[in-house]
């Protein structure tokens, strides 16, 4: 099915903002939030990402007004909102399972927020055709969600709760139930239905990948804790701590621990400029470790194609590292190999002086 272009379209009025102030939530003993602190300005696509358990579907929920929080305030608009139910919030929210109504049309399904509101049947069915034919699925508002494919259904949830003009919207892994090649055509999707509304979104997900490609900032989370908020650009080139380090990058980051002496630097020879001396933790990419000449020898451990490019196991004085390369075709696992680490690659990680 085409992607409807909404490039050339004006976004519509900015969202609105949210803001977290001092979010503790504790599920019995468990305390999953302790004053947590996050904004959203308005209009911005802003992800939660982390690993299974950090709490990102828990914040969502308490921003929905679906989970209750133990103290703090969640602020829409510059508003206070903790004494307000799901309703009364004017959010929209997608679930992961999409949660549509299996007898009802598609048409029903996306007019349904409107009818609950009151709204006459004509308006409602009037603005839920337009809204299907604004996502791309005006074809199939006779038919019912069992009759549609995945892709489709997604599209349906997304129209169902864009029909009500929410304030903020909210996505809680919408597309884990789609294939790979559906899962990356729906990203660009869903970034031009966010530009075209101006709607602050605020969208969940532990494929670091999906968020990096489709947000204007990110929070990384993991285990309750917020460990950093920026572009996806910052996080990438300048991780806040070595949890972020290790999360985002594909393949992960290499970390380390050397010790910086006279200039330089063991294990492994690294470009140390502004080191200091002692020992310190270090990241580098993998596609900073140049293969084929320099300081540094390894042995080649295992070799893994990844289409254009091939990831590389290493192993050096009891160090595994990976490298990316494009062509690893003279290369042979148990082979040897020379190597250097690019000037300007290194970063501090967790204290180390600089």
């Amino acid at each position: 099915m085409p992607v409807p272009d909404f490039s050339a379209s004006p976004s519509a009025e900015r969202g609105t903002g949210v803001r977290l102030e001092g979010i503790t939530k504790r599920f019995g003993k468990f305390t999953v939030f302790d004053d947590l602190r996050l904004e959203v300005s308005a209009g911005e696509l802003f992800s939660l990402v982390g690993p299974s358990g950090s709490g990102k579907t828990t914040l969502l929920r308490i921003i929905a007004g679906l989970e209750t929080h133990d103290s703090g305030h969640v602020y829409i608009g510059g508003k206070p909102v903790d004494h307000l139910g799901p309703a009364k919030r004017n959010v929209g929210m997608v679930f992961q399972d999409y949660a549509l109504y299996p007898n009802k049309s598609v048409l029903e399904n996306i007019a349904s927020p409107l009818m609950v509101k009151g709204a006459k049947k004509q308006d409602a069915v009037r603005e839920a055709t337009e809204m299907a034919a604004l996502l791309g699925i005006g074809e199939t508002v006779d038919r019912k969600p069992g009759q549609i494919s995945g892709g489709q259904q997604q599209r349906v949830a997304l129209a169902r709760a864009l029909v009500k003009k929410p304030d903020v919207f909210l996505l809680d892994e919408p597309f884990s139930n789609l294939d790979a090649q559906l899962r990356f055509s729906s990203r660009k999707f869903l970034k031009d239905v966010q530009r075209r509304f101006g709607i602050t979104t605020i969208y969940v997900t532990h494929d670091q990948s999906e968020a990096l490609s489709i947000s204007d900032r990110v929070a990384i989370m993991g285990k309750g804790e917020v460990h950093q908020v920026g572009t996806p650009r910052e996080i990438y080139a300048s991780p806040a701590d070595e949890f972020t380090a290790t999360f985002i990058g594909s393949p992960p980051l290499n970390v380390l621990t050397v010790t910086v002496a006279g200039g330089t630097s063991s294990p492994l020879f690294i470009p140390v400029d502004g080191l200091k001396d002692g020992e310190c933790r270090v990241g580098i990419r993998p596609e900073s470790i140049a293969l084929g000449s320099g300081p540094n020898g390894a042995e080649v451990t295992a070799l893994e194609f990844a289409g254009r490019e091939t990831i590389v196991y290493l192993k050096t004085d009891g160090v595994e590292l990976r490298a990316v390369v494009q062509d690893a075709g003279a290369l042979q696992v148990g082979g040897r190999v020379k190597f250097a680490v690019q000037p300007g690659a290194v970063r501090v990680l967790g204290g180390g002086p600089r």
